[in-house]
């Protein structure tokens, strides 16, 4: 029969498959010896992520090695792929494998979903690959789900879709990213944008446009000024406090500040009377099981993490087997699934910060719809603890704060309601003037138990407030009257979480939907949200305060574009996604979705060259140039500018100075704020969280220039 080849995405990955079986590392491989699974052995190879790329430019001719509008669009006859040129050692690796012959029978072990799928397929493909090949599908990397998971392997075969799906998304984005970006960048330079890469693509474009529609919107903004007239009313011995509401708003606008302190004046005079009181009960859920986009807003939301650090701890959780697989787009479990839940709640009630948390959680969620449903579960379920047992004290402190949001949703999915009383008790003045009051009173704290302390995976209900026991048709008086004023503020800037969101359902953001729905219109996959906002935060938009402006060059990309361009598109995205889905089914064509897209990019390049002779960017040209200065710098004393990858020296070319600070440190953003405080101080504000050399645990220092050295280095606090 001969031996199975496992062939992983990564090398922790790799480890993890092996666990279960009795195992030698030898260094680029690992050697499980036979037993039941594997009768004549097998041999675990592993890449580091993708080791293949797709060619560049230059590589299909040498003129495209220079960025000229005359040779757009970029069409190549054939896609090609090359080695990623530092990963060359890792594909001789598999070359040497694939070609043994003791190996009679080819594992593909990437992860769970379409990115896995192409990483390994196209390294099988690439090396030629005849063999057969069986496919390892597991969600969660602990010995019991790898066995399970070895032990019901299917045909290769089976998901040949699924990686057509993902050659078909590349190579359409690539063409249309390729072709655009270099017609943008060559006529944005025309115009005197030198030294910046104008970056297009048809998901980060379309999300720049509605960051730019909102940036639009705060920047027209009219406010209104209004009053707020509240009455305080009393019942006999009770005092009731109200607001005037009309049908029309629940503010007043348009009125005189005499003409209402006169009326309010004027009521004091007047009996009051209490129109209707409505008592309700009501009941808030337990919150929903996480998938990724939905801990990546929450994540946001309570520690200021940006999506792409999320992704990370998270696919750090899961390598450890700590996590199930993270890029899911289900908040649902399969019923199989919910089978392990008293097991992961008495491995999580061994520890001090979750051991009384779970005493509450009594419930059954086995035949719950709310978090059990097959038929709402794809490739994977929603994201939740894995049966290991992990003291989350001992874990790096991003990995921990991921781990305990993920482990309470799992908790709080086990308790109770939470319930409380609701009162509405609505005041007249003759019949014609209303004031409402509003209270709420916890009944039972149920699942809020859980995030005592903590923001609510949910919005947040009123404080406690209790209204007095009042009947419909008392009467009494009015006592006070009060006059606020205020007037209206612009749409809230959004978040990261937010732009998280916006791209799970950007329908919100199309006027004409068509037969779409609303689940059709989102941007990205799970897998790919978090990079897109990188990318954004990189070139067009700046996080303050966890707040995102649009930067001048983001403004250029869209009005350059056009904002409802074919790339800047909510709609059109949701068309190419909905025929990448088609191809996931096995029914969509490859060939014709990326020949169409070719035509579209020739298209877009045509109407940029015509349309770029009525572009004038020069105001925002002089915010770029002046917020490019940043400092002076420390070798030479030339001027730092901001690039796209770091802040260096603008004398480079005049006397060669190699002066820089990384935009990227140790998988940390350097902000042009924390640049510009080096410059002047020596060193950052302290920076928390940079990821060691090994990836296993994090550290908090200042980058600082050291003056002997002439370099910039860590500095760690006393």
């Amino acid at each position: 029969m001969g031996k199975m080849l496992l062939c992983a995405e990564k090398p922790a990955q790799a480890r993890k498959l092996c666990e279960p079986f009795k195992h030698t590392d030898k260094g680029d491989h690992i050697v499980i010896a036979p037993c039941e699974i594997f009768p004549d052995g097998a041999v675990t190879i592993w890449a580091v992520g993708h080791i293949l790329e797709l060619y560049s430019p230059s590589d299909y001719s040498e003129e495209y090695k220079t960025w000229s509008l005359e040779n757009l669009p970029i069409i190549p006859s054939e896609y090609k792929l090359k080695p990623v040129p530092d990963k060359r050692k890792i594909l001789n690796n598999y070359k040497k494998w694939l070609k043994d012959p003791s190996i009679s029978t080819i594992v593909h072990c990437g992860d769970p979903g379409s990115e896995g799928e192409l990483l390994v397929t196209e390294i099988l493909s690439y090396l030629n690959n005849k063999k057969p090949v069986k496919r390892f599908w597991a969600t969660s990397l602990t010995k019991d789900s790898v066995t399970k998971a070895f032990k019901n392997m299917k045909d290769g075969s089976e998901y040949t879709s699924l990686s057509r799906a993902a050659i078909a998304r590349q190579r359409a984005d690539w063409v249309l990213g390729m072709s655009t970006t270099r017609a943008l960048t060559c006529l944005l330079k025309q115009k005197g944008i030198n030294k910046k890469v104008f970056s297009s693509g048809r998901v980060q474009s379309a999300l720049a446009g509605i960051i730019y529609q909102r940036d639009k919107e705060i920047e027209t903004f009219v406010s209104k000024h209004y009053f707020d007239l509240f009455g305080t009313f009393q019942f006999g011995e009770d005092v009731l406090i109200g607001k005037w509401v009309s049908k029309e708003s629940d503010h007043i606008f348009d009125m005189e500040e005499e003409v209402l302190r006169a009326f309010a004046e004027y009521i004091k005079t007047q009996p009051a009377k209490v129109h209707t009181v409505v008592n309700e009960e009501k009941r808030i859920k337990p919150p929903q099981l996480f998938n990724l986009s939905a801990l990546q807003i929450q994540a946001n939301k309570m520690y200021g993490m940006a999506p792409l650090e999320v992704l990370k701890y998270c696919q750090s959780l899961y390598d450890k087997s700590l996590l199930t697989y993270p890029r899911s787009d289900s908040r649902y479990l399969t019923e199989g699934e919910a089978e392990w839940m008293p097991t992961i709640l008495k491995n999580l009630s061994k520890y001090d910060c979750y051991q009384v948390l779970v005493k509450e959680a009594t419930g059954d969620i086995s035949q719950n719809k709310r978090y059990t449903d097959s038929s709402k579960v794809s490739d994977h379920y929603a994201i939740i603890p894995t049966e290991d047992e992990v003291d989350p004290l001992t874990l790096p402190k991003g990995e921990q704060q991921i781990y305990d949001l993920v482990a309470k949703s799992v908790i709080a999915a086990h308790c109770p309601d939470y319930v409380y009383d609701s009162t509405e008790i609505l005041t007249t003045i003759q019949d014609q003037f209303a004031f409402k009051s509003k209270g709420n009173i916890a009944k039972e704290e149920g699942w809020k138990v859980v995030y005592k302390g903590a923001t609510s995976t949910e919005k947040e209900d009123e404080v406690d407030v209790t209204l007095p026991p009042l009947k419909e048709g008392q009467m009494g008086k009015v006592i006070a009257t009060d006059l606020k004023e205020g007037t209206t503020t612009p749409p809230a800037r959004f978040t990261q979480g937010d732009l998280i969101g916006i791209m799970v359902n950007a329908s919100h953001y199309v006027k004409d939907k068509g037969d779409f729905k609303k689940a059709e219109l989102s941007l990205g996959t799970e897998a790919t949200r978090a990079g897109i906002v990188d990318t954004l935060t990189t070139r067009y938009v700046k996080i303050v305060k966890n707040q995102v402006f649009m930067l001048p060059e983001g403004k250029i990309l869209i009005e350059a574009l056009g904002l409802n361009s074919y790339v800047t598109s909510v709609l059109t995205t949701g068309q190419m996604d909905r025929y990448l889905k088609e191809i996931e089914k096995g029914k969509g064509d490859v060939n014709k979705f990326v020949k169409r897209t070719e035509q579209i990019t020739a298209e877009i390049v045509e109407k940029l060259i015509a349309d770029s002779s009525n572009w004038d960017f020069s105001d925002y040209i002089q915010e770029i140039n002046k917020a490019e200065e940043i400092g002076i710098c420390k070798l030479c004393g030339g001027t730092v500018v901001e690039r796209d990858t770091f802040y260096g020296c603008s004398n480079f070319s005049k006397n060669n100075c190699s002066f820089k600070i990384p935009k990227t440190l140790s998988e940390k953003t350097i902000s042009k704020e924390n640049a510009k405080k080096l410059l002047a101080t020596g060193q950052t504000a302290l920076i928390k969280n940079f990821l060691s050399k090994k990836k296993e645990k994090t550290f908090d220092a200042f980058v600082a220039w050291d003056e002997n050295q002439k370099k910039i280095i860590y500095r760690f606090p006393k």
